[in-house]
């Protein structure tokens, strides 16, 4: 799932790239999480308090709140590193927004082949991070492992098994703390916990049960019940939902 913030009070702005958001994810048979915002405070308060995650993110520097090199800047010294697209009516920001890691610049108001430009360039970035890869100690040598294929961690004493959405199940070196705190760090998923010793892949999660958590490859994780409705919220927020359908 690929999740899209807008930060613009301009109607006619966020109009257009929820339109070109939703054709461009539908043409590339992707999900899509689409949150727009008016305000740049209450947005960057929802990611700082990891409420809200976004790989694509297009900010209007005409936007209430805090102005937009501060907004880019805060997103800066975040472990996530988003597609940052700026919008404006001048080119005034231009210099900030590059010095700031603005994947594009473009001028408002917008048209729909502009939103789209800015869109495919921001999704070249994600699609890169997609197919991230981490090296992982065994007992014998090493495993390198694109995270795109990592469906879940589990745990085995001192030893994790790392499932992977083909069905193999590598073992290796390491303590789930550590495990979590890495995957935390260096991935572009939000891997979460539904039970002690156990990690899921959030964009790997099918169906939610009170005891249980099926994956899309159809393996069955078990869930506590006193975490079933935090697991439930976290993903809900991950999903961009208000409610998590069983």
């Amino acid at each position: 799932m690929v999740h899209v913030a807008v930060v613009s009070d301009q109607p006619d702005t966020v109009g257009i790239i929820r339109k070109v958001c939703g054709e461009f994810m539908v043409s590339r048979g992707l999900a899509l999480s689409f949150t727009a915002y008016e305000n740049s405070y209450v947005f960057l308060q929802e990611v700082e308090n990891r409420k809200k995650l976004f790989e694509i993110i297009f900010l209007d520097t005409s936007v209430r709140g805090m102005n937009a090199v501060d907004t880019a800047s805060a997103l800066r010294r975040m472990p996530e590193r988003p597609s940052l697209v700026f919008l404006s009516a001048t080119e005034g920001y231009c210099m900030d927004a590059f010095r700031m890691g603005a994947v594009h610049y473009l001028k408002t108001p917008l048209s729909e082949k502009a939103a789209e430009e800015g869109l495919a360039r921001g999704f070249a970035f994600v699609e890169r991070d997609y197919h991230r890869k981490m090296m992982f100690k065994m007992a014998e040598g090493e495993a390198l492992v694109d995270l795109s294929t990592l469906e879940a961690v589990v745990s085995d004493d001192h030893h994790q098994v790392l499932c992977l959405t083909d069905g193999r199940q590598l073992e290796v070196r390491g303590r789930m703390g550590q495990m979590k705190e890495r995957l935390s760090d260096s991935s572009p998923f939000l891997f979460i916990s539904p039970c002690r010793g156990v990690l899921v892949n959030c964009d790997e999660v099918s169906e939610t049960k009170p005891d249980r958590v099926v994956l899309k490859s159809g393996r069955i994780l078990p869930v506590a019940k006193r975490k079933y409705e935090e697991f439930k919220l976290q993903l809900a927020r991950y999903m961009g939902e208000e409610d998590w359908e069983e």
